[in-house]
């Protein structure tokens, strides 16, 4: 099986046992609704297909899933949906091995299954995904990928996906739900609008959309800044690319997780930042200097208090718990078709 970050072709052997959820509430599910999915789907009884509206749902199909041998699993949702999968399939492990996962862009944002999922519309990528499961057909890959380990000691258990942030990526999550969701955008128009957004409030600088949260951040075994400090953004991923192509992670190592803050006080906002966020390098703006940070690590601890997003859902910390510690949890299989 290929390492992390490196496709591999997918086996044919099987045989595959097919399981889709779906989850109606998901961005692209809700606007365009399920109906078309659920008459596709009707018309392969082999398959079983279930929805699921929370992560308590989730682990209720997935456990349903497990009993009846299902190792492909469809999740036509948004990267919420995914993260509740995640979060089921390791800490649950209800699947030895875990399933092999074909992700459907069923939902809003999408990061996930942009990054590692089946391209193009829903019913089209499930009757490419039938035919390959069926019959071999098509160049399939895998894509392995180190999923996060969240552990907050706000929240009952581990956390686990793909993408964790903080400071303005919170602001913006809620910007989306309260101001952009009810436009009725597609997915790039969106993620254009609260670009645009954020930057309008960069150069405003006091603006609520990019309030600082204070934090120290630890990355193995070395402080990113000592005794902390106000960072306007944070980002964790093991993921290649975000939204809008960006690539904000310039680190160099092979750790897995790769991690990006900006300070309150940056300098070189164009030129370093956003520059090596469009291109995935380091240049001579984009330094500790000037305010920015990009490492990768094994292991790294946050000690902050207010929310924090993990695929897009919304959780919170708090320093006099402990700090967030984000981890490796393992990897998962994606299959790209």
């Amino acid at each position: 099986m290929p390492g992390s970050g490196t496709p591999g072709p997918a086996p044919r052997g099987g045989p595959w046992r097919l399981g889709v959820i779906s989850n109606p509430l998901s961005g692209s599910n809700k606007r365009r609704g399920l109906s078309a999915v659920r008459r596709f789907l009707a018309e392969h009884p082999g398959i079983l297909h279930r929805e699921a509206r929370s992560a308590a749902e989730v682990a209720v199909v997935l456990r349903d899933f497990a009993g009846a041998d299902v190792n492909l699993i469809a999740v036509n949702s948004g990267d919420g949906t995914v993260q509740a999968v995640l979060t089921s399939l390791f800490a649950e492990q209800v699947f030895r091995p875990l399933p092999l996962l074909a992700l459907l862009c069923g939902g809003t944002t999408n990061l996930t299954s942009q990054n590692l999922g089946l391209t193009g519309a829903r019913i089209g990528a499930l009757r490419r995904l039938i035919a390959w499961a069926h019959h071999g057909d098509g160049d399939a890959v895998i894509l392995r990928r180190a999923v996060l380990k969240v552990e907050n000691s706000s929240h009952t258990g581990p956390l686990y996906g793909m993408f964790f942030g903080a400071g303005c990526i919170t602001q913006g999550i809620e910007f989306f739900h309260s101001r952009v969701q009810k436009l009725g955008l597609s997915i790039g128009p969106a993620h254009l609008l609260i670009f645009a957004r954020f930057l309008l409030g960069l150069a405003r600088r006091e603006d609520a959309l990019v309030a600082p949260v204070s934090a120290a951040i630890r990355a193995d075994r070395a402080d990113i800044a000592e005794g902390g400090g106000d960072y306007l953004l944070i980002l964790i991923s093991t993921l290649d690319r975000l939204i809008l192509g960006l690539r904000p992670f310039w680190a160099q190592n092979d750790n897995p997780l790769h991690l990006t803050a900006v300070r309150a006080g940056f300098r070189h906002l164009f030129r370093g930042a956003l520059q090596a966020m469009a291109q995935g390098r380091r240049n001579r703006y984009a330094s500790p200097e000037n305010g920015y940070v990009s490492v990768n690590a094994r292991e790294i601890r946050l000690d902050m208090d207010g929310a924090f997003a993990i695929d897009g859902e919304l959780f919170r910390a708090d320093r006099e718990r402990g700090p967030l510690v984000i981890q490796e949890a393992g990897p998962a299989d994606f299959l790209r078709l």
